[in-house]
């Protein structure tokens, strides 16, 4: 008897202990979806979403990378939920209204501003980015930011596109630029002088009349504003035993995708910016496919970082500069 009145006094034990833990639950779930649930009309607006990420060194972090042709589709929570509306913006510029977008993207990297607002005029927001990778094949402009700050009436090539023999229109801010030509990897075209100073969209358009993303252009009359940044100056012999990796464990720290980074060199040899495995800092090939620069006296050489060499790095254990036969003088970004 003592045996059996110590089980049902155990399982009296745990069914409270089970039913204890269910109210837990219960309440949590409650705290956590109260806000959604009971907001009233009066109430301050809230974003709920756990999935859009905080900002990054006082920057927006990406909140999503899209690949053409896929659309860009995101949900998000907002309370109070029957009397709050949510706008989305990219680079300033109502793209939608609803909870829910599921729409079509020209390619770019966007700032992304995500507004609710209540029937009470009470407002809050989230800011993030957005990048949108043009598909294979699509058109695609250089991104190098000196040909890409240029004066209202003035004409600018732009280096470092893809597929541009499909472009036949630019339109810079919805006016249509004059005096498109293409050459290989460069596009040429004069800026409406029509247009007010500030930053626009570029859209390239084929000839039939599909558009596709061309990035931002700077308009304006001020000159382009020197942004170097130094980060080693001196004399380094490059030699095929004696690589430059005076900056291997700190480069990372002053670099992101879309940073200029200028070598200036002095000599006879051969070379190129690379990661610590000699790996090229912009293809990732390595020799005999690396690419190295054939230097005579003085030259810079010129990389724009992008996603791709960053994450090189990152896995590939810093940044050198490899060759033989030439001088490292001086390196900066921008």
């Amino acid at each position: 008897m003592k045996f059996n009145k110590t089980k049902n006094i155990a399982r009296r034990a745990m069914g409270l202990f089970l039913m204890f833990s269910a109210a837990m639950a219960f309440n949590a779930c409650s705290s956590d979806e109260e806000a959604f649930f009971t907001a009233e009309e009066n109430d301050s607006p809230r974003i709920l979403n756990t999935d859009i990420p905080e900002w990054s060194n006082g920057e927006p972090a990406v909140l999503t990378s899209v690949s053409l042709p896929n659309n860009f589709a995101f949900k998000v929570i907002a309370t109070p939920i029957h009397y709050t509306t949510v706008k989305w913006y990219l680079d300033n510029e109502l793209i939608y209204e609803g909870d829910s977008i599921d729409q079509k993207v020209l390619a770019g990297n966007y700032e992304l501003k995500i507004v609710a607002t209540t029937t009470k005029g009470k407002e809050t927001s989230r800011t993030c980015r957005l990048i949108v990778n043009a598909a294979e094949g699509d058109p695609v402009m250089g991104t190098k930011a000196k040909e890409l700050w240029v004066a209202p009436g003035a004409t600018t090539t732009v280096h470092g596109g893809q597929n541009l023999d499909k472009v036949a229109k630019i339109k810079i801010g919805g006016v249509e630029a004059t005096n498109v030509k293409v050459a290989g990897d460069a596009v040429t075209f004069t800026v409406p002088a029509s247009l007010a100073e500030g930053k626009y969209r570029i859209v390239l358009e084929g000839a039939d009349g599909a558009q596709y993303g061309g990035g931002q252009i700077t308009v304006t009359k001020e000159a382009f504003p020197d942004k170097s940044e130094t980060l080693w100056e001196g004399e380094f012999n490059v030699t095929w035993d004696t690589p430059f990796k005076e900056l291997q464990n700190t480069f990372l720290d002053h670099a992101k995708a879309g940073t200029i980074l200028k070598v200036y060199v002095s000599g006879n040899g051969q070379g190129t910016a690379t990661t610590a495995w000699w790996n090229n800092l912009l293809t990732g090939k390595g020799d005999p496919n690396r690419g190295d620069i054939m230097i005579s006296g003085s030259m810079v050489l010129e990389y724009e970082l992008t996603d791709f060499s960053i994450k090189l790095m990152k896995e590939q254990d810093g940044f050198f500069v490899v060759g033989n036969g030439y001088t490292v003088k001086k390196v900066t970004v921008e």
